[in-house]
Parts: C-alpha cells; structure tokens; sequence
C-alpha cells in the first residue's frame, strides 16, 4: 500500500490514472498490527532492557544502513538527490530516531530517509511499552491506555505544537498502537473467535474504511477503525488458514521492502523517464504501477536475502549465552 502510494508520484501523469490515496493507509494497518505482536511476543517474562535490546537488533541495523547509504551517495552524486540537504544534526536525529522537521520539506516531520518517519513512532511506541514490562501482565495494558490517551489529549488540547517532537508523541495515530495491544490481548484471552462470514466481513469493510479514509463523521479515526477490523478479522480461524508462499516471502521481507522501495522507485523513475519521456497513457501507467511494485517487492526480498537476515543472525550469534547456546528470541 505505502509502495502503491510513492509509486504513483514518480512519474509525471501516472497519478492521474490513480487517484486515490489510500496508500498512506498501510501505515494505520502496520502500527496496528505492531501494537498486537508486541503484546503477543511478550506474553511471558521479559525483563525491559531484553525487550529494548531484541527491538534494536531487529530495527536499527538496516535503517542505519540505508541512511548512511544514501548520505554517502548524496555528498558523492549530489545531482541523484535534488530536494536532499544533510546537515550533522539532522543525520545524528534521524539516526537516534528523534522527530524534527526536514531540511527540504519545512512542514514535514521526516528523517533524512523518509519513510523512516514511521520509525520515530515505533521506537517511542517500544521505548513507553517497554518500560510497561515492570509490572504485572494485568496492570500493563491500563497503563499504557492511560498514558497514551493522556498525551493525544494534550495534543488536542494545546497542539499542534511547535516542537517536531510533541506533535510525534501527541498524535492519534498512538491509538493505533494502543488499537493493536488491546486486540491482542482479547485474542489471548480467546474473546476474539469470529468465524469465516464474519472475518470476511470485518477484513472487507475495513478495507474499505482504509481506502476512503478521513470520511466524516470520524475523520482520521476513520483509519484506527479500518485497521483494527482489517485485524481482528484476520484473527478468524478459517481467515488464518488461508497460506500463499508468495504473499508469505512479502510479508517476511515486509521490513526491508518499506525501507529499501524509495531507492528501488528512484532508479525505475530514471530509467523509465528516459525509455518513455512524454506523460503516460492509462497502459502504460497500469505498465509503470505494475513494474514497479513488482521491483519494489523483489528488491525487498533480496535486500532481506542477503543482508537483513544475515545480519540478525550475526547479531544474535554476539548474543549468545555463554557455552554457545543463541537464545531463542521473538524478532
């Protein structure tokens, strides 16, 4: 979804043909979807600095990586990146993962590799969850309600503030994370059961909520609504069982793919541009859509081939206890 949405903006006239903005959407279902496992893949005793430390291996690597990557390219080939300015204190933020406003875009919050931005979310989401990890299972999920209701309340109260930071910890997308975590928690406790008719149901309305999002009467909530239903209706037994090993391989690489897509849709747009330089017609809009999000998906999946997977690996190999034995961990 995200990929779909880059996509129709790297080629002058393709947008047009696809106007729908429903792409942006992925990023709701994903922060729904991460509050659940994180809830899920904590059932048993994790002390916090376990769980930081697990979130970091899994995150951190690749995103550094790739930041670093691109910045290096950028002082190299400054002709290959026109809006991109580095300055050392917005690559040290982007790096720690601390929300502020880009150097090229004013009024955006982004990193210097921009679909990072969601990651600013995500490690604050790890950061205040984790620190939950103290206390007993029952009393976790209150906690986090309660601060997480609490901060979006001040953001509606005082915001938008002028910090980058405060509008990032005072969003209502946080409620998404909080979405997640109550769902896994009814999921757990074999409250959320539904059966084929009703899964379908709730997946497609969903659905629907995410592709027309920001509808009245509920506007942006119109987002944690779909998402929350897309999931709780993928938790249905017979919904579960559906199995695809392409979908499957997407959906392991899904982290490299979100990362890497930007890169992958830059060169496609280099090259396409030269091989069709007047605007596109529909065929070879649908064309460009096609290419692309089948380049975006293969380069993901190599990307996670060949250096997230061995990364990890290597990573847990330095975590292993003493005598040789890796502990077994939730990524």
């Amino acid at each position: 979804m995200v990929v779909w949405h880059h996509a129709t903006n790297q080629v002058p006239g393709v947008a047009e043909y696809f106007p729908w903005q429903f792409g942006t959407s992925g990023v709701d279902l994903f922060f729904v979807i991460s509050g659940f496992i994180m809830v899920v893949t904590t059932s048993g005793e994790v002390k916090p600095v376990d769980f930081w430390r697990r979130r970091i291996v899994r995150v951190v690597p690749l995103y550094w990586l790739l930041t670093l990557t691109m910045v290096f390219a950028a002082l190299v080939m400054p002709s290959l990146f026109k809006t991109l300015k580095v300055a050392p204190m917005t690559l040290i933020q982007s790096l720690l993962f601390f929300p502020h406003f880009s150097q090229s875009f004013d009024d955006r919050i982004w990193p210097l590799l921009v679909p990072g931005w969601t990651l600013n979310y995500e490690m604050f989401f790890y950061a205040v969850f984790g620190a939950t990890l103290v206390l007993p299972r029952k009393h976790r999920l209150t906690l986090l309600t309660a601060g997480f209701i609490s901060l979006v309340l001040i953001g509606y109260a005082a915001g938008p503030f002028a910090s980058a930071a405060a509008r990032t910890y005072t969003s209502p997308m946080l409620l998404e994370f909080l979405a997640g975590a109550w769902i896994a928690s009814a999921w757990q406790a074999r409250r959320i059961q539904p059966g084929l008719a009703p899964s379908l149901i709730l997946v497609l309305v969903g659905l629907a909520l995410l592709v027309f999002r920001d509808q009245p009467p509920l506007g942006p909530l119109t987002q944690l609504l779909g998402a929350s239903m897309v999931v709780v209706g993928a938790l249905g037994p017979s919904f579960a069982r559906f199995r695809n090993r392409v979908l499957h391989a997407i959906g392991d690489s899904s982290y490299s793919l979100y990362l890497t897509h930007i890169f992958t849709l830059g060169l496609l747009r280099v090259v396409w541009v030269r091989v069709f330089p007047e605007n596109p017609g529909f065929m070879q809009a649908c064309l460009f859509m096609l290419v692309g999000l089948s380049a975006c998906a293969g380069v993901g999946w190599l990307t996670f081939r060949a250096l997230e997977l061995p990364a990890l690996a290597w990573l847990n190999r330095k975590r292993a206890q003493p005598g040789g034995s890796v502990r077994k961990v939730a990524l």
